[in-house]
């Protein structure tokens, strides 16, 4: 085998992982399919490019030349919603959304049918071309100016911007000067009609709070005039400063009682003997007359008995007789002591019981005082409160009054001025010195990449819509099946082929020897040789190149040395037979089938080495079923002990069983895709069929893919021929077998 550094099949992707493995897919187009599609169709998109700006060119032309405009514009201030105020440099801020609101209003005021109709009778416009070519229809030349006429806020400002479009350049900036005078006007008229009815409303409002003032002032005076308290409306509350003495008195004079109380209970529950005699009430006892005689004549006794003892002895008659009488004085002295000591327990005991009796009374009279100024203070209170309540009252009508009467004079002000709108013609429209439409500028490179989208977009929209299998990357993505070739489009070809079905033979130097090749190299390589040795060509529907790439890989392998045998299983159109004359369908696979014969007997040897053939022998009527019997299996297992290779060439997929059949006995498939006419459902149904009876999929084979700009084999196919030597592309370097039809060029069986 001639392997080439350069070749077609670098780029065709192997299966990764097991055989019959799903392949990656990608999700919708990628920046490289979006590319593949741009240089394909490359031409198309040129051709609607060009087409689109020749029309965009003769439109504009056209127009130019029959149906050109002029727009005039003027812009308009909208300065505030609020009317001027005579004599305020204080003007309150205006929110950006309501005063967006605002110039809203005023953009439907200027396109309003009472706007409008008084502008068409205005003598400026009615002496336009305009007018006067629609001046029978009024009705339909106002619905014309309410459509021509464009009224847009300048953004993020306060202007608006007023323009109108005709055929003349004189008329546009007479109708557009027109429609503002009399949307000025109307707007000053409804400005000064508003105010007017604002005065005379908040007049009579004013009139009606001054008479409500003037009566709640009156009743603040005969209020205060029956108030019989002086000075309490001034604030001098002589109640209330009476009632605060008396409060803090009677709270005095109650804790004053308490104490009196306890000193009372205290003295009266003990005796004379109890009693601490204090200092005070010692003194007390002894100034009494009685006390103070008794002690004066226990002390003279005292002092006569010292002066006797300092001549006599102690126990002296004399001196025993002071000192009875010593003894019986301080008696006497010690029980009048006691007696005076009860004396004053009593007079204690009274005082206290009266102090407390003074307290408890006097109590009692600065609670009734107490009482009495309290529902004196309560009265003032409830007089003071409807005194404060009219003096509110008072207080909010005069400030409602003042702001009525302000508000009055403002509004009579504002009448009187020039103007009470703030909304300003900043300028007036001018000719226009082009024309608005049509503009060269604008269409011209508008048409043009206009041309360029529809270009762009139609090719997309049939890459969408074409569903067909085109590439071996619409394999891998949509029926996800690993690719283990492509054979480009005959047609293609720079070297000549009579029968592409042989070209592994007749033409080896050519793009499809090259590319079965490199099927067979991916084939070998992707299992075991052991579990590859049978193999069924199929493809899911008719004429998509089934015996073509049997007997080329048949071929292939047969010049790699290995021993094959190709099978024509398909006994609905058996074909094989027809690419090798010495070959005869009266005896072969069907015979085998019965068990009529063996394989020994009916395979036929052909020119090649190492290639034998089993044609498909009389048309059985139940293939299915002979297929499906154990003669078949027996066939293989024979077939291998001869063969290192048996290819099978079967019948559609999708059309009849017997390929589904033959997919559960060999090793492998390979299915068959002719580029451009098998679908991408057709192709998935086929393998869904073949993976439902646990068929294994080696991998597809993208069959007469076709050069395309941006495609597979462009460069590929020039490069490969490139790398070829000359001579070896002139001549053969192989005898030609002989067959049939030598003129017949198809990739079809």
């Amino acid at each position: 085998m001639t392997t080439m550094p350069v070749s077609l099949q670098e780029r065709i992707p192997l299966a990764i992982g097991g055989p019959g493995g799903p392949a990656p897919t990608g999700a919708g187009l990628n920046v490289g399919d979006i590319i593949r599609i741009l240089k394909q169709r490359i031409f198309l998109i040129l051709f609607v490019w060009f087409g689109v700006t020749v029309i965009a060119v003769g439109l504009t032309w056209w127009f130019d030349r029959n149906w050109s405009w002029y727009r005039a514009t003027s812009i308009v201030l909208v300065e505030s919603p609020n009317p001027k105020v005579p004599m305020s440099f204080n003007e309150p801020m205006i929110q950006v959304e309501l005063m967006d609101r605002w110039v809203a209003d005023q953009i439907v005021r200027v396109t309003s049918d009472n706007v409008l109709q008084e502008a068409l009778k205005s003598l400026d416009i009615m002496q336009t071309d305009w007018y006067q070519a629609g001046k029978d229809d009024v009705g339909e030349l106002l619905d014309d100016m309410k459509d021509t006429l464009k009224v847009v806020q300048v953004p993020n400002t306060n202007f608006m911007a007023v323009s109108f479009s005709t055929k003349s350049p004189e008329d546009a900036p007479r109708v557009v000067n027109g429609v503002i005078q009399k949307y000025l006007v109307d707007l000053e008229a409804t400005g000064k009609s508003a105010l007017r009815r604002d005065w005379e409303y908040y007049r009579t409002q004013t009139a009606t709070k001054l008479s409500q003032l003037r009566s709640r002032r009156e009743d603040k005076a005969k209020f205060v005039e029956s108030f019989r308290t002086p000075g309490v409306t001034e604030g001098l509350n002589v109640v209330g400063e009476t009632f605060r003495t008396l409060s803090e008195a009677v709270t005095k004079l109650e804790a004053e009682k308490l104490q009196f109380k306890a000193a009372y209970e205290n003295l009266k529950g003990l005796t004379p003997d109890q009693i601490a005699v204090s200092p005070q009430m010692q003194q007390l006892i002894q100034q009494d007359p009685q006390v103070y005689s008794l002690t004066n004549q226990l002390v003279g006794l005292q002092q006569a008995r010292d002066v006797l003892m300092q001549r006599v002895a102690p126990n002296h008659r004399e001196v025993r007789q002071l000192e009875a009488s010593i003894a019986s004085t301080q008696a006497k002295l010690a029980e009048l002591q006691l007696a005076k000591e009860k004396e004053v327990l009593d007079y204690q005991l009274k005082s206290a019981e009266q102090a407390y009796l003074n307290a408890t009374q006097a109590e009692f009279q600065l609670r009734e005082r107490l009482e009495s100024q309290e529902a004196m203070q309560a009265d003032i209170d409830r007089k003071m409160a409807e005194y404060r309540s009219i003096e509110e009252d008072v207080a909010m009508l005069e400030e409602e009054y003042s702001q009525l009467n302000q508000f009055t004079g403002q509004l009579g002000l504002m009448q009187a001025g020039e103007s009470v709108s703030r909304v300003h013609q900043i300028g007036t429209a001018q000719k226009p010195r082009k024309k608005s439409f049509p503009r060269w500028e604008v269409n011209l490179p508008a048409g043009s990449v206009f041309g360029l989208i529809c270009g762009v977009g139609l090719a997309l929209l049939l890459e969408l819509i074409d569903t067909s299998i085109r590439t071996s990357r619409d394999i891998a993505r949509h029926v996800h099946v690993p690719i283990l070739g492509t054979v480009p489009d005959v047609d293609d070809e720079e070297v000549q082929i009579d029968q592409v079905e042989l070209a592994s033979r007749t033409a080896p130097r050519s793009m499809v020897a090259e590319a079965f090749r490199t099927i067979r190299t991916n084939l070998l390589l992707s299992a075991p040789a052991e579990r590859q040795r049978t193999v069924l060509i199929a493809s899911a529907r008719p004429e998509e190149g089934r015996t073509t790439v049997a007997i080329n890989l048949a071929l292939s392998l047969a010049l790699n040395g290995r021993r094959v045998l190709l099978v024509d299983a398909n006994f609905h159109r058996p074909a094989v037979q027809r690419f090798f004359p010495n070959t005869s369908s009266a005896r072969g696979l069907s015979n085998i089938l019965i068990g009529q014969s063996q394989l020994a007997e009916v395979a036929v040897a052909t020119d090649l080495p190492n290639l034998d053939t089993l044609p498909s022998g009389p048309i059985p009527p139940n293939p299915t079923e002979l297929l499906a019997g154990a003669y078949l299996r027996k066939m293989i297992v024979d077939g291998q002990d001869r063969y290192d290779q048996i290819i099978f060439d079967g019948p559609p997929v999708l059309l009849v069983s017997d390929s589904l059949v033959l997919a559960g006995v060999v090793d492998g498939v390979i299915m068959v895709c002719r580029a451009k006419t098998t679908s991408r459902g057709v192709a998935m149904r086929g393998r869904e069929q073949l993976e439902r009876v646990n068929g294994r999929l080696f991998g597809a084979v993208l069959n007469a893919a076709q050069v395309a700009r941006g495609g597979y084999f462009r460069e590929q196919i020039r490069s490969y021929y490139e790398y070829q030597p000359e001579a070896s592309l002139t001549s053969a370097s192989m005898p030609i077998l002989p067959s049939q039809n030598k003129d017949e060029r198809s990739n079809n069986a």
